[in-house]
């Protein structure tokens, strides 16, 4: 009996040796890098394996069958088609990834510039979430440490407790800027970034390398994409439309990028209290234009040219606030027009040489001009009231009592033009383990503005704006403020960082560089030293396992750790608003702002039911001081101009991302912050004080969003896209003068938006007619903006009733909106 069931455990072994085909092979990207660490998964099974750091990779897989692969390194993962191969044979086959390895947001597995302290960003996997403005309310959403600060009408963010203003945005290169003069969100228009050109996206949200520019709190590295064949994107929606076509010349030395976009969203402003007649028009246009000259020698053009137009004629407002015991509703009848206007034109001019394979060379330079017109008349008469709360009276939610009355009229005329012309010089030398990198820099800054802005309240029974001087009846204003500003100045900078592998076999690597930046204005000269570190600590073992054993679960591999560490100085010279008063004159004495960042964190690649994962955390604490105070309404930021306050930022951000559904990827994030600061202020005896310490404009302890994705299993053409986001309380304070006292609170922010989409066509399509064999997908959604239509409020506006009591009033955002969108590729 004994050698019977050896007879047939043998005859049982040996058909399931001939059932199995051995393949092997590597996987490369774009430029033929082998990729380590990527991911490689017979799909619907639980067979998968690891490349090593050569790229290679092997494992056995079912002969006699067609089969499907899933590859995954970095932000993409493609599905290949293989089999059926013949029983006990090895077969070679190579996987070229479509583009380079950095891309991505979640940073999946395999990523080969893992040690540096990146997020990376793949614009494909987020065109399909449906958001309000633009590629950057995506970022707010899986971009670490960045909160919901601005809200969902805004390109702003605000990165580990800093505003607006210290953020970094290159796009190929080059820098880009804000608007100067906008106050609220819905006066920005597009955004700067157009996704439908974007190759890959890089973020930082603190300790980056020397390279990178002189701000205080993050960096956004956009690249658009370089075109290999002819490509068409169309999109429309509720919200506006846009047009993205490339190509490359036959003989390959011309490539074209081009892309427009038109926005006019009054259907989604008419959710606002406000209630109006909106006419927004935003348009953009985009072109990137590159000639190879050389093998090792092309030239590049990329031009952006935007006309954003806000103006709208407010009618009414209706503000009910308060809770079940004391509500209070504001209405306002208005009349008057608000018209914000500017164009922004930018071009700039690269060459980039290669006279040695491990030499590169980059020279660009640019220019960037910006027309900004701010005039509004608007005069208000409102009525404050208090409404009756009693669900069992006949007037339930109407007005029970009048609080008060008053008028007001807001006025200004402001025009700014500023140009910004620069010229740089960026070097790059990589020999054996280590890579040096050089850069030198020339801005020079001309800006014109000429303001003239007042406003005046006149609230029955408690405000009297109008005095007797010499039997002259003079009117006194509440604000005023008038100032013809000119300014030239230039600024220098340079750079100088070494990246160097300490051990390869655990990616052991070191980044140290020392930046400076010169500003003649304020004669001030600033030195930067900054440091990353990086080591994968189990990787050694893991890569020899792998090597050995190939994909087993006999021999346990340890965590696939890599931990970073990064310290530095970030220097922040003024640009225009830090410079400028409150009164309209300039500060020539002003300095630099300092942060010290020290941060340490950690990547964790893991699988989780057969499917790749990614866990990134991050610990981080900023020293500051010479501080420039400032406040915050909506989006507008008004600073103190005067270096007297001193604080600090710390924290920690974490998220998981991977295929929680398979095939397919989500996000799950989470930041807790705490951002305080003490300032220098002058009492009313004139004696300088240093204030408590107090929660800066930007303090918002908790973050927490979700981006997530699922589909039908029975039809994986229905698709949908949930974006949740919750953002806790945040100060908010009114007057800067007198910023060392406590303000109100924004409540928290909540949000939740949803997208059901259908692929009406694709290359997968079986019935696919051949008119439309050029097309390469076809997408409709219909998206739900606010699905739980909660009154999130951007700031307060100050009322007054007839005891002289104030009430912050809130500005709300935008409500629930249907929208419906599509897009075509070909």
């Amino acid at each position: 009996m004994k050698s019977h069931l050896i007879t047939i455990s043998l005859l049982f072994y040996s058909v399931i040796g001939l059932s199995q085909s051995s393949i092997n092979g590597k996987v490369l990207d774009s430029e033929r890098t082998p990729i380590s660490n990527a991911f490689i998964k017979v799909k619907g099974t639980a067979i998968s394996t690891y490349s090593t750091v050569d790229g290679n990779y092997s494992f056995d897989v079912p002969s006699n069958k067609i089969l499907i692969l899933q590859i995954s390194a970095s932000t993409e993962t493609i599905e290949k088609e293989i089999g059926p191969f013949l029983a006990n044979k090895k077969y070679k086959q190579n996987f070229n990834l479509e583009s380079s390895i950095s891309l991505e947001t979640a940073i999946v597995i395999g990523d080969k510039n893992r040690d540096r302290p990146l997020i990376k960003i793949d614009p494909k996997k987020l065109e399909y979430f449906s958001n309000t403005s633009g590629f950057e309310q995506k970022l707010k959403l899986i971009g670490m440490g960045i909160s919901s600060s601005g809200g969902e009408l805004s390109s702003g963010y605000s990165v580990r407790g800093g505003n607006f203003d210290e953020n970094l945005v290159y796009v190929n290169d080059i820098e880009v800027y804000r608007p100067f003069l906008v106050r609220s969100g819905q006066q920005e228009g597009l955004s700067v970034i157009n996704p439908d050109m974007v190759d890959k996206v890089e973020f930082s949200a603190g300790g980056f390398q020397a390279k990178y520019g002189d701000k205080l709190s993050s960096v956004l590295d956009i690249k658009y994409r370089e075109p290999d064949t002819l490509r068409y994107t169309i999109q429309a929606s509720l919200l506006g439309s846009s047009l993205h076509f490339e190509n490359r010349s036959k003989n390959k030395r011309f490539t074209y990028l081009v892309g427009a976009r038109f926005r006019a969203n009054q259907y989604l402003l008419g959710s606002l209290d406000v209630q109006g007649d909106y006419k927004p028009l935003f348009f953009d246009l985009q072109t990137l234009l590159k000639y190879r000259l050389k093998s090792n020698l092309s030239l590049s053009y990329l031009s952006t040219l935007s006309q954003n137009r806000y103006l709208v004629s407010p009618q009414s407002q209706q503000t009910s606030f308060g809770n079940v015991n004391s509500a209070i509703s504001l209405f306002i009848a208005f009349s008057g027009n608000e018209l914000m206007q500017y164009t922004t034109w930018m071009n700039a001019l690269s060459l980039d040489y290669k006279p040695k394979k491990n030499i590169t060379l980059k020279f660009n330079t640019s220019s960037y001009t910006t027309t900004e017109r701010e005039h509004f008349t608007v005069e208000g008469a409102y009525r404050l009231s208090e409404l009756e709360t009693n669900f069992g009276s006949d007037d339930f939610a109407n007005e029970k009592a009048l609080l008060g009355i008053g008028y007001f009229i807001d006025h200004a005329r402001n025009d700014l033009e500023a140009q910004v012309y620069s010229a740089s010089h960026k070097g790059k030398y990589v020999r054996k383990n280590t890579t040096l990198q050089w850069g030198v820099g020339f801005k020079n800054e001309q800006i014109s503005d000429r303001l003239k802005e007042w406003r005046y309240n006149d609230s029955s029974e408690y405000n009297i704006t109008t005095i007797n001087t010499q039997d002259k009846l003079v009117i006194v204003l509440d604000e005023f403020l008038k100032a013809n500003i000119d300014i030239q100045s230039y600024r220098i900078n340079g750079y100088v960082q070494n990246s160097q592998y300490i051990n390869k076999a655990s990616n052991t690597r070191v980044t140290f560089g020392l930046r400076t930046n010169y500003w003649n204005y304020n004669q001030e000269n600033v030195i930067s030293p900054r440091m990353q570190f990086s080591w994968e600590p189990n990787k050694k073992y893991n890569d020899s396992t792998k090597l050995k054993y190939g994909n087993t679960d006999t021999i346990q591999s340890k965590r696939d750790w890599l931990l970073r560490f990064a310290s530095g100085y970030y220097y922040q010279p003024p640009f225009y608003r830090e410079l400028r008063r409150l009164d309209g004159t300039l500060n020539p004495s002003i300095k630099a702002q300092r942060s010290i960042h020290f941060v340490f964190g950690g990547d964790m690649n893991f699988e989780a039911w057969g499917r790749p994962f990614k866990f990134i955390s991050e610990l981080y604490y900023k020293h500051q001081d010479r501080m420039i105070p400032y406040v915050v309404d909506n989006v507008r930021i008004r600073y103190l101009a005067e270096n007297s306050s001193q604080g600090y930022a710390t924290g920690v951000d974490a998220r998981v991302n991977g295929e929680f559904v398979e095939g397919i990827e989500s996000w799950f994030n989470l930041s807790i912050l705490q951002t305080k600061e003490r300032l220098y202020y002058t009492d009313n005896d004139g004696n300088e004080q240093l204030s408590d310490w107090l929660r800066r404009p930007t303090d918002q302890r908790v973050n927490f969003s979700i981006m997530f994705q699922d589909e039908l299993p029975s039809n994986p053409s229905y698709k949908l896209n949930l974006s949740l986001i919750y953002g806790s309380k945040m100060p908010f304070f009114f007057n800067p003068e007198n910023r060392q006292n406590p303000g109100f609170k924004i409540p928290a922010y909540r949000r939740v938006d949803i997208g059901f989409s259908k692929i009406l066509l694709d290359k997968k399509s079986k019935r696919r007619s051949s008119k439309f064999k050029n097309i390469e997908s076809l997408w409709a959604s219909l998206e739900v903006f606010n699905l739980l239509q909660v009154n999130n409020t951007i700031s307060y506006v100050l009322v007054k009733d007839f005891s002289n009591n104030v009430y912050g009033v809130p500005n709300f955002l935008t409500g629930r909106r249907l929208n419906f969108r599509f897009i075509l590729k070909i």
